[in-house]
């Protein structure tokens, strides 16, 4: 019997706070001005050291939910990253900051890899399927929220913009109220059982390629509006946004698209991306390169629910622990490496470095959709 609709909502609500970490991106302006002395590089810092210390948790995350459960390890970690999220409100020390930082993403890591396990967990077949597919869509929608809300808040001071983290709470709240333990999450008594296959393994490489590739548009987009004469800074957020909404129609359709295509739900995401990255290369003004952004978040965004069902595809209770934490790892270091890939890469081409490296996104991403095409998989769903 599948789980209420309650617990089925306290589930996905985790998938709206899983990007909370960059949700104050956009006051680094205003943090540079707090902080005049400090160098940039910390203060940008102060929005990607989380993701590095959320390492370090989805590590210890096997083991922790061995000894004790999944549900109290997902409510210690909303509610460590509530504290330590709302921190910056109450003092202008930076060094405080920073550490609070530090133990945002110790929490972060606590909690976000379960967003998918306790989905996995808790649904069986096309269900699961879809669901995963809504995961991905509310981490879009969460996303586009917050920063929506950032904008609001940073007219106050940036100090406000903390106080989005406060919101953790009630989510802890409602998994304490309306998620059980899972009875399938059984505990890791021996090394074999918590091992991945070697197709797994291929998989959580795909995983992070994926991601770096979706991270080279998102951290370059800015500096090709600018370059191309696009729009301001507030187009640019608005594209942003758009492209959010965009991850969120294609999280809700996944699972009907997947009942259709099944393996090739990934090829298409690869195939579409590359179109709609050559068509943003090309663009001549700011509305083609406007859709074109949108597009490539909307067609790319039904490669991630893929990847995490078909890794989960065949393992026992105990291999889903260790594959969601693994997936999280593999999402965070393509995001600390995504600035020194594409960086070296942009600097191979006969074009700007950031048109260089759209061209260098677009191949890789024919070659992978070639790939997936020509490719049987051992463990197609």
């Amino acid at each position: 019997m599948q789980p209420r609709l309650t617990t089925t909502v306290s589930i996905l609500s985790l998938s709206t706070v899983t990007g909370i970490t960059t949700a104050i991106t956009g006051i680094i302006p205003q943090l540079k001005r707090a902080f005049p002395r400090v160098p940039t590089t910390l203060i940008e810092w102060v929005v990607t050291i989380a993701n590095c210390s959320a390492l370090i948790t989805p590590l210890l995350n096997p083991r922790l939910t061995n000894r004790w459960g999944l549900r109290p390890v997902v409510i210690s970690g909303l509610l460590l990253s509530a504290v330590m999220g709302l921190i910056p409100v109450f003092t202008a020390n930076f060094t405080v900051i920073m550490l609070s930082r530090l133990g945002l993403g110790l929490g972060v890591g606590l909690f976000s890899p379960h967003a998918i396990s306790l989905l996995t967990h808790s649904f069986t077949g096309e269900l699961r399927a879809r669901l995963l597919g809504y995961q991905t869509g509310l981490s879009a929608l969460g996303n586009a929220v917050l920063l929506g809300l950032v904008g609001l808040l940073i007219g106050i001071s940036w100090h406000a913009v903390f106080w989005l983290y406060g919101g953790l709470v009630i989510i802890a709240g409602l998994v304490a109220r309306f998620v059980p333990e899972p009875t399938s999450a059984a505990p890791v008594t021996t090394t074999e059982q918590a091992s991945l296959p070697r197709h797994q393994w291929l998989l959580l490489g795909l995983t992070f390629i994926t991601y770096l590739l979706i991270w080279g548009v998102q951290l370059k987009l800015p500096s090709f509006f600018a370059a191309r004469h696009f729009g301001n800074a507030a187009t640019i957020n608005l594209t942003l946004a758009a492209m959010n909404i965009g991850g969120l129609l294609a999280g809700l359709t996944f699972g009907y698209l997947h009942r259709i295509l099944h393996r090739y739900t990934l090829t298409l995401g690869y195939a579409g991306a590359a179109g709609s990255v050559l068509v943003l290369w090309l663009a001549p003004n700011a509305t083609t390169a406007i859709g074109a952004a949108v597009f490539f978040n909307f067609i790319y965004s039904y490669t991630g629910p893929y990847l995490v069902f078909t890794s989960n595809t065949g393992l026992d209770a105990s291999q889903v622990n260790v594959l969601s934490s693994y997936l999280t790892i593999a999402t965070i270091i393509s995001a600390f490496f995504a600035p020194l890939v594409w960086n070296g890469l942009g600097q191979l081409g006969p074009q700007s470095l950031t048109a260089n490296v759209l061209i260098w996104i677009m191949l890789i991403l024919g070659g992978l959709a070639i790939l997936t095409a020509t490719h049987h998989s051992r463990k197609e769903v």
